[in-house]
């Protein structure tokens, strides 16, 4: 019941909170935020719980309605406004019928160097949708913290693009039943990739370098928000997350493939000014 009063708790602050802007950096978890913020944009941190494992089933439960009065500014190509809608299981999340205007940065400012989105795009999009829509309520969603790490210019994900192979059910099962560790050292010992992206880079810096990555990347787009809070002073910022990640924790690595709601999962920042 806690948990469940927490997610209702979450709920009634997006609804009821009188911001301007909502930003969302994707699987930014609490604690590592906590860490960085301070020396960054200052402000005052809350935790807040999430009730979902990925970006999908968030926006399923957190905004199931339709909201005339909020823009999407989306560097996530889950959240789009060309009708294209994903699943991930068992959720599924049609932005453009439920916000007044979805603008795909991640169309446009997809940079084929670091396999991402650079959040200098998603602020780019945004002073554009602060001048068109003065009175609308503004949603940033940057990609950052979320992997591929710019900090390492996109590494691992290219490699997975260039040598693709198709899951069986198998695979699936060994994937949510063995630490991410355990498959990568076995694959390795007989010369077969590593299972996703993270399996590429995990290989090359260990779990010490892909915290890094992470923290670097978070660092990165909190300078960026701090950028817009500094040119637009008079609006309300608040700074959140769809889920947290897994940074190593039992071995694994992520959010929604393995295991269940842990609390480098579920628990992300609520910062306010």
């Amino acid at each position: 019941m806690k948990q469940k009063s927490e997610h209702e708790r979450l709920h009634a602050k997006i609804k009821h909170d009188n911001w301007d802007v909502l930003v969302y950096l994707d699987a930014c978890r609490y604690d590592i935020f906590k860490q960085v913020y301070k020396d960054i944009i200052g402000g005052n941190l809350d935790k807040a719980i999430s009730p979902a494992r990925h970006t999908l089933e968030y926006f399923e439960k957190m905004f199931p309605d339709i909201y005339e009065d909020i823009v999407y500014v989306s560097a996530n190509a889950l959240l789009n406004s060309k009708g294209i809608v994903f699943g991930i299981g068992g959720n599924s999340y049609d932005a453009s019928k439920h916000f007044h205007k979805v603008i795909d940065v991640w169309e446009v400012g997809w940079d084929e160097r670091i396999q991402t989105v650079h959040p200098k795009e998603v602020n780019k999009h945004a002073t554009v949708a602060f001048c068109i829509y003065p009175k609308k309520k503004v949603i940033l969603h940057y990609v950052q913290p979320h992997a591929p790490y710019i900090c390492y210019k996109g590494y691992g994900t290219k490699a997975l693009i260039r040598k693709q192979y198709s899951k069986s059910r198998l695979l699936e099962f060994i994937m949510r039943h063995i630490k991410h560790e355990t498959l990568w050292k076995v694959a390795d010992r007989f010369g077969a990739l590593p299972t996703d992206g993270v399996g590429y880079l995990w290989k090359e810096v260990g779990r010490d370098g892909i915290i890094k990555g992470y923290t670097e990347d978070l660092k990165l787009v909190l300078r960026y928000v701090k950028q817009l809070m500094d040119k637009y002073p008079k609006k309300k910022f608040v700074i959140t997350s769809d889920h947290g990640e897994r940074l190593g924790e039992k071995g694994n690595y992520g959010h929604h493939h393995t295991g269940g709601y842990d609390k480098e999962i579920i628990e992300v920042p609520w910062w306010v000014k």
